[in-house]
């Protein structure tokens, strides 16, 4: 079983993020105190009570301190047993990486830290708002590998724009160099997107910035892809390249449709037949938690919604989608669906593994084509 755990707080807004998330941390023990009381009112939610995988997101849970850790750990450790756990993730910013909260976070088992450097080009930092300077992204990697923690993912952002335009192809280049030297097991990778309730949205709303064009995106993709695969990375979901098998275990439980638990404001859960979505909104979730009831909105799945999450998620990966399940879920599987995969597969976009369907290198760029041809309706 699996655990998700967002924590609402940053230091600084940064101006692409879209995620629920306050600068204000004057209620961060208010909060801690709530999502303890969440995991206790949820501990019925999950069937089984050995957790697999915990998950610390936001938001940037690395502000939590020792005894925000304690409380929410005691509380966890009443519940679940810990015993088989594989992996704990910690999201962290690299201007919160220092020798004191490493030790923190290893008292508690953190043995996994997903560091959001997105980029290590100064410029594109402080077009995007960021709280860290280059300098800070690479202490933080050699504070983390010479303290205990190397088990790190580092989060990358390309497509990246400034008030000029594109910044051209010599970051990420750049980037990527300095992913190579310091060997790291993971990287996550994200096209720059401009979402509308953001500073970047309200520049583009405002005729101050526009997005690349898409063939430069896929510029960039094809240069992230080929320098990853030749450093040895897999890239084993769309936007996820591991190395030696060090793949993030719980998010892989999302895209394997796995049951997860969701606790703090705007956190999701899935329990295989209904999601459900926590208020996205700080004081409304304590005021629940305090008065004793969850904050959360539930959507029963049709087995339409089970089908196309399954095939969504899954095309992703290099797991794929199998036939098998398919079948389960839907009982029946129509024959437009095996009528689109003999064309993909024709195309050479997509190949059979006994009962797995798997999108080849060749039909990434296609897959969002591919995913939408395959849903059932």
């Amino acid at each position: 079983m699996h655990l998700y755990l967002h924590v609402p707080f940053c230091k600084k807004a940064c101006h692409y993020c879209d995620f629920h998330f306050v600068t204000n941390t004057s209620r961060k023990t208010e909060m801690v105190a709530a999502m303890v009381k969440e995991l206790e009112l949820q501990k019925d939610f999950l069937k089984q009570k050995s957790l697999k995988t915990i998950y610390f997101g936001g938001g940037t849970p690395s502000l939590l301190e020792f005894a925000d850790f304690e409380l929410i750990f005691s509380k966890i450790k009443s519940i679940y047993d810990l015993s088989q756990i594989e992996e704990i993730t910690l999201e962290a910013n690299p201007d919160d990486i220092s020798l004191e909260n490493i030790k923190t976070w290893k008292h508690f088992g953190v043995n996994r830290i997903s560091l959001g450097i997105q980029t290590f080009d100064e410029s594109a930092l402080n077009f995007m708002n960021r709280a860290h300077t280059r300098a800070d992204a690479i202490t933080s990697l050699e504070m983390l590998i010479a303290d205990g923690l190397p088990n790190i993912s580092v989060d990358l952002i390309y497509s990246l724009i400034d008030q000029n335009g594109e910044l051209g192809h010599e970051v990420l280049k750049q980037d990527l160099e300095i992913i190579a030297k310091y060997n790291l097991p993971h990287v996550s990778a994200y096209n720059l997107t401009i979402e509308n309730k953001t500073v970047l949205g309200a520049w583009k709303k405002q005729g101050k910035l526009k997005e690349v064009e898409d063939e430069y995106a896929e510029e960039q993709f094809n240069i992230l892809t080929k320098t990853l695969k030749e450093l040895g990375y897999e890239q084993y979901e769309v936007s996820n390249f591991a190395k030696n098998g060090a793949y993030a275990v719980h998010n892989t439980s999302y895209w394997k449709n796995k049951a997860y638990l969701g606790i703090g404001p705007s956190a999701h859960s899935y329990d295989l037949e209904k999601r459900f979505a926590n208020v996205a909104n700080n004081a409304k979730y304590i005021k629940a938690l305090d008065a004793g009831h969850l904050a959360t909105q539930e959507e029963i799945l049709s087995i339409t919604d089970k089908v196309n999450d399954y095939i969504l998620c899954g095309l992703r990966t290099i797991w794929g989608i199998n036939i098998s399940i398919l079948k389960e879920i839907a009982g029946e599987v129509p024959k437009e669906f095996y009528e689109a995969l003999n064309e993909f597969i024709m195309n050479g976009w997509v190949t059979m593994r006994t009962q797995n369907i798997v999108i080849t290198e060749k039909g990434r760029i296609f897959s969002d084509r591919i995913t939408s041809s395959l849903f059932f309706e």
